[in-house]
């Protein structure tokens, strides 16, 4: 698949998180459609149609992957372990896909956001051959060629909080080494465990760093510790300074905040280290989920 490169594109959005109920309407963040325009006739197109059918009847948490095959449609569910579906109208025009949502979200949520996302997505990119589309519970992808087992580091999409820290570079540091940290724990997990993470540090007296990661259950280990590294390394160049970022990839994304905005799951382990604290101002008081207005800022590169 070839790649190519676009201008970066500003776009100012507000986050309005809502999360005191698990039933609520998906968050969207960004869409990419390559500029891969389906070829007139091509049965590809009935395939995509038929992968967006199983995407919203299979949206759950246990059914993650498509891809084509000769065989008819079919489908294995296993709580333990990667599901596919197999899919295709033609061989010769296959379509691959693939759905994750947040490691920290009901299976009511998830369905709901894959439900959305699917729809979403096809009307936004059913004329073209490779697209891809993140909200925040979820996020979808499908292309013409299979991208299974694989890192994929792009399109990249990244969305800072405007607003800005004191002792900058100190924050910057902070957030890196907790980050790896927890992208090592998150990606150094048995088969079949979710590559999900999250994590709370307190920096000061008022103010605690929360962050999450996450890759697609496809990538092995060490691939998928290499792709957190690659997003995690690209928050200096987004987001160094500020209050909050994320970086979003096809394959993996990282986020951090200084409220927490993600809900109290089970997942790796944190270590009882003791604070780190930086010569930060005491500024307000985290505030619960849920409860939190800023400003965004979205920088797309293809």
């Amino acid at each position: 698949m070839s790649y190519f490169s676009l201008p970066i594109l500003l776009l100012s959005m507000l986050s309005i998180l809502s999360r005191t109920s698990p039933s609520y309407g998906a968050n969207y963040l960004y869409h990419f459609c390559a500029n891969t325009t389906i070829p007139k006739n091509s049965p590809y197109k009935a395939s995509l149609s038929s992968l967006f059918s199983s995407f919203s009847l299979y949206a759950n948490h246990n059914v993650e992957f498509y891809s084509p095959s000769s065989s008819s449609l079919t489908s294995s569910l296993s709580s333990n372990a990667i599901s596919k579906i197999q899919i295709s109208l033609n061989i010769s025009d296959p379509v691959y896909g693939l759905h994750i949502c947040r490691g920290d979200v009901t299976a009511e949520v998830c369905r709901e956001c894959v439900e959305e996302a699917a729809n979403d997505l096809a009307n936004r990119c059913s004329s073209e051959l490779v697209a891809v589309i993140w909200y925040d519970e979820c996020m979808m992808r499908y292309s013409n060629a299979s991208f299974f087992s694989t890192a994929t580091i792009r399109p990249r999409v990244a969305l800072l909080n405007t607003q800005n820290m004191t002792k900058q570079e100190q924050f910057n540091r902070q957030v890196n080494m907790t980050m790896t940290d927890l992208a090592s724990r998150a990606s150094n997990v048995t088969a079949g465990a979710k590559k999900f993470g999250v994590n709370q540090v307190k920096i000061s007296e008022f103010q605690t760093l929360y962050s999450l990661v996450q890759c697609t259950p496809d990538l092995s280990n060490t691939d998928c510790n290499s792709c957190l590294q690659a997003a995690i390394n690209r928050l200096p160049i987004c987001c160094g300074g500020k209050q909050g970022g994320r970086v979003l990839f096809p394959s993996c994304h990282v986020r951090y905040e200084l409220y927490r905005f993600y809900n109290l799951v089970d997942t790796v382990p944190t270590p009882e280290l003791p604070p780190r604290p930086l010569s930060i101002p005491p500024g307000s008081p985290s505030l619960p989920i849920g409860k939190v207005k800023h400003h965004f800022i979205a920088f797309h590169c293809w």
